[in-house]
């Protein structure tokens, strides 16, 4: 075989495994890539994101905000014309970690069950105050005493009303008891004489009392690892060893959602939602817009009104509707309506993970209220009775305290409750709850947690304390937790996203180079196959007509014997010309 040859068949074999691998490339590229994050994002014990996960104190710290409202008018509280004014003290800055405590991971189902400590660290220097800073409250004791037993006997409420006789409507305590020393009541220790479920255990009161450093208070979670499904990453699947909620009846009572923490990649306009243990329910957040974040584009959800107007509507098989709970905890669960009249007719979008396998998807031109398949998924969170839109009603899993959460000054609330009080103004800030998700990876770019804490005031006729009062949702206090990713995350994360691309050029230039190669040696082939074609023969010139014929002569034996010579004796013999 000529070297020539070799070498173009080298060639061609190059070429032809480049173009094989540049399309496949080309084309596997999105199998390809769903593998790296499959592996990349999944919980593991070895995996890059379970150190994040698992631990936050080693990462650039997260600072928890607290705004508190200070009440500087409590004795007009029952002054006709007089409404209560508050004024915004803090923030209040508390370093924030998170650690989670008996890890455990279930291959068996591909989830991992554990619990999570959270600690708190006053930050002086962050900080616009003190603990010490004296502030107007709310008696919450009393007015929480005073809503559970509204429907009880006379003989219990009277008892209260003479127990509450020296109490006042408001405390005054200083920051630092409000929060997390806590302050004691005399209500509080004879409550502790009432062992029942829905009785606080607590020998003092603070919102956030005993809770600091603690791992039991947000209960045992089991959440979705997305070994074997990535689309399934971070859903929360039980709380507490159910995969339901005692607080509220079917179908509002099943976990389901995000556990805030992970979300799966491919995250779609239709909206998210995330189960929130403090909250003891599923929130979905919508999608307003697209942003950017450190240069990487990505979906910006906000708490809105599918949540904040209980008017969240589903679709279900009627087989599966009609087995339902019908009652809330008073009323209807299906003639349900709402206290205000500016609530949506319909909802647009369904959560785009965490709903069970057995539901369909919503629809958004018919969800009717005459259709028996449509579920008004807001009227079974009232607990018996719907709150006017903007407020979300938690009372269910604070012991029966009237909690009610809603965004930092009212914002997208309902206007009756900025006009019942004074101070307050939704409109000069930022007070979106929002998430902001990488599409792509489903990675959290930005989590700006902003919630705020109501408490509902309400008249009695038989409790004195509260004779005569106006029914007013009083603002206690708000909080902000803001958690964004690294530069250094960033950097990875842009890494990451750019992987697709580079695969999908790099596979068509390799594509490109073996079918140039293969072209090339082609064409050698053919120019070394080519035949040669034969010399021409050469011709001899013609003679002149007039030239006179050549004479040919050739050499014969010829024998000449001399006179001499005797006949019978042969001589030499020679060659001679012979002319013709």
């Amino acid at each position: 075989m000529r070297p020539w040859t070799n070498k173009s068949l080298s060639l061609g074999v190059i070429g032809l495994l480049l173009l094989v691998c540049g399309v496949s490339l080309s084309v596997l590229w999105p199998i390809i890539f769903h593998q790296i994050l499959q592996k990349g994002l999944a919980l593991t014990p070895t995996s890059r994101s379970f150190d994040v996960w698992n631990d936050t104190s080693n990462l650039p710290p997260m600072y928890f905000n607290i705004y508190m409202f200070n009440w500087t008018n409590p004795q007009e509280l029952k002054m006709h014309g007089k409404k209560p004014h508050f004024v915004q003290v803090g923030p209040y800055v508390f370093r924030e970690v998170r650690q989670k405590v008996n890890v455990t991971f279930h291959p068996t189902n591909k989830t991992v069950s554990y619990f999570q400590r959270r600690s708190w660290y006053f930050d002086a220097e962050r900080s616009n105050g003190s603990l010490s800073d004296i502030i107007n409250h709310l008696n919450i004791v009393a007015v929480s005493a005073a809503h559970k037993i509204r429907y009880w006997d006379y003989s219990f409420q009277k008892s209260l009303s003479i127990m509450l006789t020296s109490s006042k409507i408001y405390v005054t305590k200083t920051v630092g008891e409000l929060l997390f020393t806590g302050y004691s009541d005399t209500l509080l220790t004879m409550g502790k004489m009432l062992v029942t479920d829905d009785t606080p255990l607590y020998d003092r009161f603070g919102w956030f009392y005993m809770r600091n450093n603690s791992a039991e208070m947000d209960g045992i979670m089991n959440m979705e690892t997305g070994v074997d499904d990535i689309s399934h990453l971070g859903i929360m699947r039980k709380w507490r060893y159910r995969d339901t909620t005692k607080y509220h009846r079917s179908p509002c009572n099943v976990i389901e959602g995000s556990a805030s923490e992970f979300w799966p990649p491919n995250q779609t306009k239709e909206g998210i939602t995330l189960f929130s243990v403090d909250l003891c329910r599923s929130v979905i957040y919508e999608y307003e817009r697209t942003v950017s974040h450190m240069g990487i584009e990505g979906y910006r959800y906000t708490m809105d009104k599918k949540t904040l107007e209980n008017d969240t509507r589903r679709r279900y098989p009627h087989e599966q509707a009609k087995y339902f709970e019908p009652t809330t905890t008073t009323e209807d669960f299906f003639a349900a309506e709402h206290t205000n009249e500016g609530l949506l007719s319909t909802t647009t979008e369904s959560p785009s993970y965490g709903s069970s396998e057995e539901r369909s998807s919503e629809s958004s031109d018919d969800m009717s209220d005459d259709d028996p398949d449509v579920i008004n998924m807001g009227n079974c969170y009232c607990n018996g009775e719907c709150t006017p839109s903007g407020l979300i009603n938690v009372s269910s899993c604070r012991y029966g305290a009237p909690v009610f959460m809603s965004l930092p000054h009212f914002h997208k609330t309902d206007p009756s409750l900025l006009n019942q009080i004074e101070g307050l103004n939704p409109n000069d800030g930022d007070y979106d709850f929002s998430i902001t998700l990488e599409p792509t990876t489903g990675i959290p770019l930005e989590v700006a947690a902003k919630l705020q804490v109501n408490i509902l005031v309400q008249p009695s006729e038989i409790v004195s304390l509260f004779k005569n009062v106006p029914r007013i949702y009083f603002p206690i206090m708000w909080f902000n937790l803001t958690v964004e990713i690294t530069k250094e995350m960033a950097s990875d994360l842009k890494q990451l996203l750019a992987l697709p691309t580079v695969m999908l050029c790099t596979g068509v230039i390799m594509a490109i180079v073996g079918l140039c190669l293969i072209a090339a040696v082609a064409l050698l082939y053919l120019v070394k196959k080519k035949p040669t074609p034969p010399a021409p023969a050469e011709v001899a010139p013609e003679k002149p007509v007039d030239e006179p014929l050549e004479k040919k002569s050739e050499t014969v034996y010829m024998d000449k014997i001399t006179a001499n010579e005797d006949a019978n004796v042969r001589s030499d013999r020679r060659l001679y010309a012979k002319l013709y």
